[in-house]
């Protein structure tokens, strides 16, 4: 997340940026992280804001219904339109109706869950989680976040960058994440060295979710954003040898058919 001073040296950089509304979405964007109930405080301190900016700013986004105020506690919680603002990117996710009972099938064969979803800075958005319903992988749900290194399907999406920009994502990483980037550096550079010969990357539990997974970066795209699928069983029932021999090619397979519906191959 980018404080005050970051917000400063865009702003000298380029001349249209607009610092205001950054302060404003900087504000929301706290509660992807954080998403308890804040005080005008803790936004001004997290910031590096000044509290009577915070002030105006909060009230601003609660008149919006992004921010909504329980004055006995005096704190701010998110509002229903921000839940409101994700939903027209959902619902237009290319393939997402046709792939969805495929997805399902899947998670119900191998009793897990199957996601997509895309980066966002150093990050995964989940836009979609299929379960199977006795099953106890329930999360990550629509809107989640994770980070890129920490999921098989941020992996996957490493492993299409080219050699320099991988270098440079995963330097920014370990300077801004360095407890992500040195609990999974190992599993990362596993899944980029073997993910050309798999076709999928994997994540063996070293998120600390006690979850197994693998992932596949699509063709398919979403604007600019390449969609990222990802296919998660309990660490506790699943060998490895099942994870690489069968889980993995079921969902490389599952891609390629929505690579292949889409007019990609």
């Amino acid at each position: 997340m980018k404080d005050h001073d970051d917000l400063r040296r865009v702003r000298e950089e380029d001349p249209y940026f607009a610092g205001t509304l950054a302060k404003g979405l900087l504000i929301l964007q706290t509660f992807v992280s954080d998403p308890r109930a804040h005080a005008n405080s803790e936004f001004a301190a997290k910031l590096g804001l000044s509290r009577p900016t915070v002030s105006r700013l909060c009230k601003s986004l609660r008149a919006l219904g992004f921010l909504d105020h329980d004055e006995r506690l005096d704190r701010y919680f998110i509002g229903p339109a921000a839940v409101a603002l994700g939903y027209p990117y959902v619902i237009n996710t290319p393939m997402l109706a046709t792939l969805r009972p495929a997805m399902q099938e899947l998670a119900d064969r191998i009793e897990g869950a199957v996601s997509v979803g895309v980066t966002m800075d150093l990050d995964v958005v989940y836009l979609e989680t299929c379960s199977h319903e006795e099953g106890t992988l329930k999360r990550p749900g629509v809107g989640a976040v994770r980070g890129i290194v920490e999921t098989a399907m941020g992996r996957a999406w490493l492993a299409q960058l080219d050699a320099d920009e991988r270098r440079t994502f995963l330097a920014r990483t370990e300077r801004e994440r360095p407890e992500e980037h040195a609990r999974c550096s190992e599993g990362v550079r596993e899944s980029l060295a073997q993910y050309a010969r798999r076709g999928f990357s994997v994540n063996l539990g070293d998120a600390g979710f006690g979850v197994l997974a693998v992932g596949v970066a699509a063709r398919l795209r979403y604007g600019p954003r390449r969609l990222l699928f990802n296919c998660a069983v309990p660490g506790f029932r699943t060998r490895k040898t099942q994870l690489l021999e069968s889980i993995g090619p079921q969902l490389v397979q599952l891609v390629g058919a929505a690579d292949r519906q889409s007019g990609l191959r």
